[in-house]
């Protein structure tokens, strides 16, 4: 009987153990990955303790973050192999920045690596980039394009505005608005831009600059510009469309006018922007409304810019290359959340993107509100458009949500 039931005891653990290294075999294989983050070139220190790094599956959109530790390591355990986007981020307060770079501001750093194939413990090495905070931002972006009232498709009601994020008065004078080049990736099988990103240069197809003598458009700290497409109240004007927006007189500043189509209309309540490049030949002036990205910069000598056709294309338009050193700043937009191949931008001008639900949804991307000093908005400005913009169907031009 005893024997019996040793027998039976001995059945039994060797079923759970059939089990248990079933279980084993049906568990999929897990990885560790570690990332060192270091600071630029012309820092005092090299190792970035502190950072903030997040892996992002692009299969399943999950996310894990980790904080560097004082070697400037972060460390993923457990992680499923496939293909990851990882990005760091690093906010250095003024105090920080001005043992690490000599200049006492608040400054925000960041990093990116695209299609990282993780199928083995291992390791990438992340250099941070980045500009000091404040200055001019976009503030609002609209591209999107509306719906008319008979489902109709309506795309000239686009305008940026651009935020005075600092606490003095900044004039607008000759500041240059330059759209990219380049496919937004609203299909896989499309072909990326063309550019080598590494030189750390911005390309652009269409630039406008703002007309002055040097202190003829001061913003004012937390006040903002709006240089509309066509500059007119979209909602009321007979050839608008009653579900856009107001761009007229008093709220759109400047309008981009093209006068050498013959086609474009001029209103003489908007002042017009110096078309300085335009290679798109259409009526008027109309970026992508699937997702254009966009630079605000200064140059002493626009002429002076290298313009170039873009490699490994047979098209002869010519690109003018702005150096990144010249940006204020920079937001890339792409199609949708898997178009990250088709991004335009250095990662140390914009370390992400946003995009929009569609074309012609009436939806503009809106930088987000940091803190509030003594009633003036601060923008959040970590040159990542990721953190830094959400998409909204009740933006104001000039406005608040």
């Amino acid at each position: 009987m005893k024997k019996a039931n040793s027998f039976l005891l001995l059945l039994a653990l060797f079923a759970i153990a059939i089990q248990a290294c079933k279980k084993s075999n049906n568990e999929a294989p897990t990885v560790s990955y570690t990332v060192t983050v270091t600071y630029p070139d012309n820092y005092a220190q090299v190792k970035a303790a502190n950072t903030n790094v997040t892996i992002t599956n692009s299969t399943t959109n999950a996310k894990v973050t980790a904080t560097a530790n004082a070697d400037g390591v972060a460390t993923f355990d457990a992680l499923l192999p496939g293909n990851y986007q990882i990005s760091a981020e690093k906010t250095i307060s003024a105090a920080e920045a001005l043992t690490l770079t000599g200049i006492e501001t608040q400054v925000f750093l960041n990093a990116a690596a695209t299609n990282q194939i993780i199928t083995a413990n291992g390791n990438v090495n992340l250099k941070l980039g980045g500009s000091k905070v404040g200055g001019l931002v976009f503030k609002q972006i609209y591209y999107t394009g509306s719906r008319t009232p008979a489902n109709g498709t309506y795309l000239t009601d686009q305008f940026y505005e651009i935020y005075n994020n600092s606490t003095e008065v900044i004039y607008a004078d000759s500041l240059y608005l330059g759209e990219s080049g380049g496919n937004p990736g609203l299909s896989a099988s499309s072909t990326p831009f063309g550019f080598n990103k590494a030189a750390g240069n911005v390309y652009l197809t269409n630039v406008w600059m703002v007309p002055g003598t040097g202190k003829s458009h001061p913003i004012k700290p937390g006040e903002s510009m709006v240089i509309a497409s066509t500059g007119m109240n979209h909602k009321s004007d007979p050839a608008g469309n009653a579900n856009s927006v107001d761009l007229g007189k008093g709220i759109a500043d400047f309008e981009c006018y093209v006068a050498s189509t013959g086609k474009d209309v001029d209103n003489p309540e908007v002042p017009n922007m110096e078309l300085v490049l335009y290679t798109t030949v259409t009526n008027n002036w109309i970026t992508s409304v699937f997702g254009p990205s966009m630079v605000i910069f200064k140059t002493p000598s626009f002429n002076s810019l290298k313009q170039l056709t873009e490699p490994g294309s047979t098209n002869a338009r010519l690109f003018v290359e702005v150096p990144g050193g010249n940006v204020i700043d920079a937001v890339e937009s792409l199609a949708n959340a898997n178009a990250v191949n088709f991004k335009r931008f250095p990662t140390a001008l914009d370390a992400g993107f946003m995009y929009c639900s569609g074309s012609y949804v009436r939806e503009a991307i809106v930088r987000k509100v940091q803190s509030t000093v003594n009633g003036r908005r601060v923008l959040q400005d970590t040159n990542n458009s990721s953190n830094d913009f959400a998409v909204s169907k009740t933006f104001i031009p000039k406005g608040w949500q």
